[in-house]
């Protein structure tokens, strides 16, 4: 039943990214944190898909978990990979319903902040910040969507170049409700444990 319940978190979880990432954030030149996000400025920057850019960048994380923390990696890992299918194999949404900015700054922080907590509450990852804040989480009992929070904050900064100052804006929205739905996915199980 466990590995029913966690395959059905990292297919809804990644599903929820791949629409949040293609329907709400690319549209309208949006990030969010996390590789993700940098995926996203590299998309911007120079056209490099979302989802191919979020494995690469990823790589050098997961090769740490996998000699640091078997488990991080073997958790994760599906969650990386759905989520870089789902980020390409949705980018027909690109534009197809296109709202207004501030709508899909919150549609987008709720379905890639839902997405990411759905994961990190069955303990699989879509990201390497994510892993590293499970590090963070399991080592010094900070609360993992708080980590992550941080985190994006610091990317998003790093990459307000590309994409200017309305829309830095509008991602601090994105990752603010982000951060708020992880940590309401994530806090009671950090309660139970």
């Amino acid at each position: 039943m466990l590995i029913f319940s966690k395959g059905l978190a990292i297919f809804c979880g990644s599903l929820l990214i791949g629409i949040g990432l293609n329907a709400f954030l690319a549209p309208h030149h949006l990030i969010d944190g996390g590789l993700m996000g940098l995926g996203l400025i590299l998309f911007y920057a120079v056209n490099i898909p979302v989802g191919m850019s979020m494995l690469i960048l990823n790589f050098p994380i997961y090769l740490y978990a996998f000699f640091k923390e078997r488990s991080f990696f073997y958790n994760g890992i599906c969650g990386l990979l759905f989520s870089s299918l789902f980020a390409e194999y949705l980018s027909f949404l690109y534009g197809d319903f296109l709202l207004p900015v501030f709508e899909s700054s919150i549609l987008g922080g709720v379905c890639v902040g839902i997405g990411i907590g759905l994961m990190l509450r069955y303990d699989t990852s879509s990201d390497g910040v994510d892993l590293i804040a499970q590090f963070v989480s399991k080592f010094w009992a900070v609360n993992v969507g708080l980590t992550i929070l941080l985190i994006d904050l610091f990317i998003m900064v790093a990459g307000m170049q590309v994409i200017g100052w309305r829309a830095f804006c509008y991602s601090v929205l994105v990752i603010s409700v982000g951060g708020l739905m992880i940590m309401l996915l994530t806090v009671t199980k950090r309660q139970a444990s």
